[in-house]
């Protein structure tokens, strides 16, 4: 009975530790691919913001004053989103 126990024991911390190591490749990966959405948003964003100056210069006022704007609405969420996220974090007690 005793070394059914111990059985036990061992086969649950087996258990546990293969379940941490698929979490940490999880977080890993779901790092990489926030760092790369990231990357992804700041070069939209740069060209939205280009493109639009570009058109409202050159006489199209209205088509470059919505891709300016939409260009400074994602610079907001992309940028902005992070920062949003810590903090909820941080009001709720949770490490993200």
């Amino acid at each position: 009975m005793k070394s059914a126990f111990q059985l036990l024991f061992v086969v649950t911390l087996l258990l546990l530790a293969s379940q941490y190591s698929e979490a940490r490749d999880l977080v890993e990966a779901a790092n990489q691919a926030q760092t790369l959405f990231n990357r992804i948003g700041v070069a939209a964003i740069s060209i939205g913001i280009t493109v639009g100056g570009i058109l409202y210069a050159v006489g199209m006022a209205q088509v470059g004053r919505m891709v300016l704007l939409s260009g400074f609405i994602g610079a907001c969420a992309v940028l902005g989103a992070p920062a949003v996220i810590s903090l909820v974090g941080r009001i709720f007690g949770v490490s993200v």
